[in-house]
């Protein structure tokens, strides 16, 4: 491995680390959790989806984004409704709550990285919005191929 691989390597896992920190900060806790976000953030997109479709988006398997579901369900932030097209199929739709949730909590995050990117210049967080968008790509491609 050369140096600059182990520097990113190293770099990512801290990355992940305070992320993970990041999460449980004041200004963070009464937003969603990630498995919310990601799934309302795929209804939002797609209006309404069955629970393959958001699997393949968020490369999860069925039965997990299954159990995501129904916790969120149970906290009304989704509906599950039978497809019309398919009476054995289901069909996940966001509610207005977890509309307006999605939404509070979009906002709460974007502030924490206006926040946290305050001294960097317009074009160096385009340059990593860019970047970040290209490693997520990569990592999805290298997923597939093994």
């Amino acid at each position: 491995m050369d140096e600059t691989t182990g520097a990113i390597e190293r770099e990512m896992a801290m990355l992940l680390r305070l992320a993970d920190r990041s999460r449980r900060t004041p200004a963070l806790e009464p937003t969603l959790e990630r498995s919310a976000y990601l799934v309302l953030s795929v209804l939002e997109q797609q209006q309404v989806a069955n629970i393959s479709t958001i699997a393949e988006v968020l490369r999860l398997d069925a039965s997990t984004v299954t159990r995501q579901v129904v916790a969120m369900e149970s906290a009304s932030l989704v509906e599950r409704r039978r497809d019309p097209a398919d009476g054995r199929g289901t069909l996940v739709v966001a509610t207005p709550r977890g509309i307006a949730e999605l939404a509070a909590t979009r906002e709460v995050r974007s502030a924490v990285y206006a926040d946290v990117l305050a001294d960097w210049t317009p074009a160096d967080r385009a340059t990593l919005a860019s970047l970040l968008q290209r490693l997520n790509g990569d990592l999805d491609a290298y997923a597939h191929r093994h």
